[in-house]
């Protein structure tokens, strides 16, 4: 891209990481891959997501450095024209916010009038998160308490988790207890290149989420599902749901007994280096 010049852009739809366009951006920069803008997303019921303004709530997408030939593709499939009279999308400037602070102005593509009708909102304003719950079977990666069993027991809810696809790897994330609550800090993932984080992959029905939901806070908004794409043991690369606390705080130690959760179901899955990992940053946080 050199002596380019550079635009950057919030996409939210089908040119997110592997969907259906993303191709587009394949030359592209990313940036951040957890982003959110604020707005309204709705399903058009033609296979893809469009926008409309909201000043309470979020949209949740990747942020990316484009050329402006790029940019040019982009407009041509987002049916945007400068100027346009019957454009499908208008593009404007937003202000995407990111889990580091280092927020940025985006240009993105909202509604235009022969999309305005669109009423179906979109739960969360996550497409990644809408497209992937249409499958009967998830793939789920927890990297902190849920790697334990011992409270799916006491739920009766062990039976959504026992099917174990093994140690999943998820790139440029890092582990965290930022999550600041009443009860100590709880894990957490923030985006941060050339770190991993690794957690256990469960097999799970589309049942289960009601029992995650409501543990991990998503109605009270603590912590938001995403879709993530992690590496299994024999190096194939799945999409995973997981759950990333809303709001940052500076990390705060855990209790004892949530610290014995992890570190108990990280026995036998995680890597020894991994585990000694999170075995320090207890004890830094002690």
């Amino acid at each position: 891209m050199e002596g380019s010049l550079l635009r950057t852009i919030f996409v939210y739809g089908t040119l997110r990481k592997n969907e259906k366009n993303h191709h587009y951006l394949k030359d592209a920069v990313c940036l951040f891959e957890e982003s959110w803008i604020y707005g309204r997303l709705f399903d058009t019921r033609n296979g893809y997501p469009v926008m409309k303004e909201s000043e309470k709530d979020k949209i949740y997408g990747e942020v990316y450095s484009v050329t402006e030939e790029q940019l040019g593709l982009i407009n041509e499939l987002e049916g945007y024209s400068e100027n346009g009279s019957n454009n499908l999308y208008e593009r404007k400037m937003v202000t995407a916010f990111t889990d580091s602070g280092s927020n940025l102005e985006a240009l993105t593509y909202i509604t235009d009038r022969s999309l305005a009708d669109s009423i179906d909102a979109i739960p969360l304003g996550d497409w990644k998160v809408y497209q992937y719950l249409k499958n009967e079977s998830l793939y789920y990666f927890a990297y902190g308490s849920c790697m334990d069993d011992e409270r799916f027991r006491i739920a009766n809810a062990e039976g959504y988790f026992s099917i174990k696809a093994g140690r999943g790897v998820l790139k440029n994330h890092g582990f965290r207890f930022s999550r600041s609550s009443s009860d100590g800090g709880k894990a957490d993932i923030i985006e941060s290149a050339g770190e991993v984080v690794e957690g256990l992959v469960y097999k799970i029905p589309l049942e289960a989420l009601d029992y995650l939901y409501k543990r991990e806070g998503v109605y009270v908004n603590a912590y938001r599902p995403a879709i993530v794409q992690v590496e299994l043991n024999k190096g194939e690369r799945v999409e995973a749901i997981t759950f990333i606390g809303i709001e940052k705080s500076e990390e705060t130690p855990p209790t004892e007994l949530y610290a014995t959760e992890i570190i108990r179901g990280a026995k036998g899955i995680l890597s020894e280096s991994f585990i000694k990992r999170i075995r320090q940053r207890l004890e830094s946080l002690s």
